[in-house]
């Protein structure tokens, strides 16, 4: 059997200054979930959300977007992010 040997080797950094603590990060995704709209009536009523996406990472065509999307699309990217991460998410939000 192979033995194991734990590395406990720090990694090597440089000393961090203001502007690295505090400045913009290189790359950033930031979304916005805002104004809720409820449209229908009786059954057929359902709410929506407007979505911003600011960004400048290059797999993003656009740096900034702006889409609504129902309810349902929240759930079904839950349940996408659940099958994923294969049992390692965890959610605060309502159920």
């Amino acid at each position: 059997m192979a033995e194991t040997v734990a590395d406990t080797r720090r990694l090597i950094t440089k000393p961090q200054n203001l502007n690295d603590a505090y400045g913009p990060p290189s790359n950033f995704l930031e979304i916005d979930v805002s104004n809720p709209q409820t449209v229908g009536v009786g059954r057929g009523r359902f709410t929506t959300y407007e979505i911003r996406v600011k960004t400048n990472l290059p797999i993003f065509k656009l740096k900034e977007s702006t889409v609504r999307r129902r309810y349902s699309d929240f759930e079904w990217l839950r349940s996408e992010l659940e099958r994923e991460s294969k049992g390692r998410w965890s959610s605060s939000g309502t159920e």
